[in-house]
């Protein structure tokens, strides 16, 4: 900001504020939210980039994806592995990238105590299965004792 000084109109440049704590992380984070929220809004990406004073091509950058918009939870990568390598492997076909395209399938042939019983697979790990599967509107088997 610039200021007058004295009489002789000479002009002097102010000294900058203090440093604060600045963490990039954190910013880019709040950034991202920021976009997100705007978008949920109905704001287009220009209106976006001229209120929070950045470019357009960043708004691009930071909006969610198509495929995130709807609410929609990744499989961590140990139960990604057991599906993948487990019992049930073999329904969705012989090479992983073809298993892959049959998570669900695979997941569904599972009982809860089949799925326990995979190697790397706890209850924390079952229940993350059975909460992805829910979301897309599958159970795991019923076991033959229900």
């Amino acid at each position: 900001m610039l200021t007058l000084v004295k009489d002789d109109l000479s002009v002097q440049q102010e000294s900058p504020p203090p440093q604060r704590d600045y963490n990039r992380r954190r910013f880019l984070s709040w950034l991202r939210d920021e976009v997100a929220i705007l978008r949920t809004l109905g704001m287009d990406h220009r209106r976006i980039a001229a209120q929070l004073d950045i470019e357009e091509h960043d708004v691009r950058a930071f909006c969610p994806k198509p495929s995130e918009k709807a609410p929609r939870r990744n499989l961590p990568r140990r139960a990604v592995e057991a599906l993948l390598h487990g019992r049930y492997a073999s329904l969705g076909g012989r090479t992983v990238a073809k298993r892959s395209r049959y998570l669900v399938e695979i997941a569904t042939a599972y009982t809860w105590d089949e799925l326990l019983s995979e190697p790397g697979v706890g209850s924390v790990t079952a229940n993350q299965i059975v909460l992805w599967l829910e979301e897309r509107d599958k159970t795991l088997k019923r076991s033959e004792t229900e």
